[in-house]
């Protein structure tokens, strides 16, 4: 297969047992607000146009195979535990899972191109005229978890709550508000404020609510972590890098005072022995690791789950903090959800309640993740202001699909993704948004023009 210089290709280590496909990842600027974030991988650059949907289409491969089989065959993964004799990534020795990522709000006409043509019964809301939301205090720096009242000029309304940027993204017509004149306010430590604006078309627009106050110390900075995780027979790798990464992420962040709650919410298919099973949000990571240990893939059948009710559950039944400076989702899946179940709960009005409680969705589609679960996902995480992650299985040869990394058309100096570790990508989250308390809230990637339609120096760049 030739390598598409538009495509971000990822490689897992040649350690894994399943050889399966998925598409191509394309990377932005990363939520802006961390302009000098740390993590593992290389420099990143804008996000590339994302694999046409044709090229995906006519790439057969073991996953789909595998997700064909009728109602009452073998367990998803039981086919491919017998392919290779491979160790499980997470045993000791054993390779790491690594992923891709890419940033959607930053190339958000290249999303929006993406959306029209992506297959599946998807929840197609209206999201022009989007607007960055941005609460300020007097000196600049941005306030997060502060609740935004946003109505038009009928008295409907909305909210949304600033993330650690100190921002929210506001698609007006997804939200239900008509007309072209809105008003936003806000009250938040001690003060308030209240901008009027106009949509202007296509065209995105920033509001800029700037508090009278300073910010003050923001005390014992924590994060509410949670976990969404497909559980079904084909996703063993997965949950065992899931419950290494709960141990990393305790002992990454142990030194940097950062309280950290960890939740979990594993889900399944309503043919199997549970839909959802919920584990409360805990602040001993170690004992929490413990509870989970025992978690293991089994179930599924047909080739899509539901991810509605697993979705739905963490957003319901999981006690998010309104004091956590981040709420951070990982919703990590190779299959996409069950969009023909009329009597459940929808994908996008949860990505909605997530949006209202500043709570960032970061997806992980799995190897064998078909497009139309590509395109729910790429929804989920683009609403929220989070990020689409992204894992490869196999390609480990030069010829093979994600056997390459190609270099961005900035330089030799940049590869236009971000690659790393699972558990170094939840690690590097935290972290960006604890630094996004302290950068410019009103440097926004993808603002009126895609950063990978921009010459490399105006690009937002990002050193990880």
């Amino acid at each position: 297969m030739r390598i598409l210089p538009a495509a971000v290709l990822l490689v897992l280590a040649s350690g894994c047992s399943r050889d399966r496909a998925a598409p191509a990842a394309a990377r932005d600027g990363v939520p802006v607000a961390a302009a000098t974030a740390t993590a593992a991988a290389s420099a990143v650059t804008a996000a590339a146009p994302p694999l046409p949907a044709e090229a995906l289409a006519a790439a057969p491969t073991a996953a789909s195979d595998r997700r064909s089989a009728k109602p009452g065959a073998p367990a998803k993964g039981e086919a491919f535990e017998a392919m290779a004799a491979a160790p499980a990534p997470f045993a000791a020795g054993a390779a790491s899972v690594k992923a891709g990522e890419w940033d959607d709000n930053a190339n958000f006409r290249d999303f929006r191109s993406f959306l029209a043509s992506a297959p599946g019964n998807l929840q197609r809301d209206d999201l022009s005229g989007r607007h960055f939301l941005v609460v300020r205090d007097r000196s600049g720096r941005p306030m997060p978890g502060c609740k935004i009242a946003i109505r038009d000029e009928q008295q409907r309304t909305t909210s949304l709550v600033t993330t650690a940027s100190g921002r929210a993204i506001l698609f007006p017509r997804a939200e239900g508000l008509a007309g072209s004149k809105l008003v936003a306010t806000t009250s938040c430590s001690g003060g308030s404020a209240e901008r009027s604006f106009a949509l202007d078309g296509e065209r995105d627009g920033v509001v800029d609510l700037r508090l009278p106050g300073e910010r003050g110390d923001l005390g014992m900075r924590t994060v509410d972590l949670a976990f969404v995780l497909d559980t079904t027979g084909s996703m063993s790798q997965e949950i065992e890098a899931v419950k290494a990464t709960i141990q990393k992420v305790a002992g990454a962040l142990a030194k940097e005072q950062v309280g950290v709650r960890v939740g979990l919410v594993e889900y399944k298919d309503r043919s199997d022995n549970l839909v959802t099973k919920t584990y409360p949000f805990a602040t001993d990571l170690t004992a929490f690791a413990r509870q989970v240990s025992g978690l293991g893939a089994g179930g599924g059948g047909d080739t899509p789950e539901d991810m509605n009710a697993g979705l739905h559950a963490a957003m319901t039944e999981l006690a998010w903090s309104d004091r956590s400076i981040a709420r951070l989702a990982f919703v990590i899946a190779d299959a996409p959800p069950h969009l023909d179940y009329q009597d459940g709960p929808r994908y996008g009005d949860d990505t909605k309640r997530a949006a209202h409680r500043g709570i960032q969705l970061f997806t992980v589609a799995a190897s064998g993740m078909d497009l139309t679960g590509q395109a729910v996902f790429r929804q989920m995480a683009q609403y929220t202001g989070g990020t689409e992650l992204f894992v490869l299985r196999g390609g480990t040869s030069p010829s093979a699909q994600g056997g390459g990394d190609p270099v961005s058309s900035c330089g030799g100096t940049h590869t236009n993704y971000a690659s790393g570790n699972l558990d170094d990508l939840v690690v590097q989250k935290v972290r960006r948004e604890l630094r996004a308390l302290e950068a410019d809230p009103m440097r926004i990637a993808g603002l009126n023009e895609d950063e990978n339609a921009k010459p490399c120096d105006q690009r937002v760049v990002f050193k990880d």
